[in-house]
């Protein structure tokens, strides 16, 4: 696990109960737990996509919500799916298992996508709040 994995992870203005997920998801990576990890960064995807009111049983379709309600790109339904499927290995009991590499790309992606939906457009309520000085 690469020193400073929570640091390079911290990302503003993501809601509690997705911070969550998402802060279990690096606790358990960090100690080699990466099935686990895996589960959990799915659960911070269906709760990020919670936060736009789509909340659909099935997380491909929550996925595809996401995607044409405009919330992310299209270039980002690739790492949508990888995060999903990654995270459908980590939660059955099969002969497959998620690695370390396979969590922390997931992790990687994840935080991608968590800065998409809420640091930069939290940030940018900041600057549109801030009174503008003369030049």
């Amino acid at each position: 696990m690469p020193k400073g994995l929570e640091e390079s992870a911290e990302i503003s203005h993501v809601p509690d109960d997705v911070q969550q997920y998402f802060l279990d998801a690096i606790r358990v990576l960090s100690v080699g737990v990466p099935d686990a990890a895996a589960v959990q960064l799915r659960r911070t995807l269906e709760a990020a996509a919670a936060h736009f009111q789509i909340k659909e049983k099935v997380l491909m379709r929550s996925i595809e919500k996401l995607i044409s309600e405009g919330y992310v790109t299209k270039s980002f339904g690739p790492v949508l799916h990888h995060i999903r499927a990654v995270g459908n290995v980590g939660a059955h009991a099969s002969d497959e298992r998620v690695d370390q590499e396979a969590a922390e790309r997931a992790l990687h992606f994840t935080t991608q996508l968590l800065r998409n939906l809420f640091e930069v457009p939290g940030e940018l309520q900041l600057i549109s709040d801030k009174p503008q000085g003369k030049n």
